[in-house]
């Protein structure tokens, strides 16, 4: 399953935590799991190391009729979390979710090809 990339008013593109975990190909009854997980480990964002913050890297999807909360995740937190997991479709969700942020431009080897 392909990722859906949405945009908000703002122009912030961002995915859902709920399409990201099936996108990963990650076990159904581990969402509640790994969604607390993702949203309460530490990261290494552009700007630094910490934790996801809430209205600036993810944000609550209000789904008033689904049992499971759901959230808006950020391009970089979710290529973040990507890396992190043990799916091996993780490496081409990740370059996707890069190319996305990037307007289509890859930004995984600026770094080498710079040096």
């Amino acid at each position: 399953m392909e990722l859906e990339v949405m945009e908000s008013k703002k122009g912030t593109k961002v995915v859902t935590a709920t399409n990201l975990h099936v996108a990963l190909g990650l076990p159904n009854h581990h969402y509640g799991m790994n969604i607390r997980r993702w949203l309460r480990d530490i990261f290494e964002f552009q700007e630094g190391i910490r934790r996801p913050e809430m209205m600036r890297d993810f944000a609550r999807r209000p789904r008033p009729d689904q049992p499971v909360d759901d959230y808006y995740l950020t391009l970089e937190l979710a290529k973040l979390i990507c890396l992190r997991t043990t799916s091996r479709e993780k490496m081409r969700l990740a370059r996707n979710l890069d190319a996305m942020s990037n307007h289509g431009q890859m930004n995984l080897f600026m770094s080498a090809m710079a040096a």
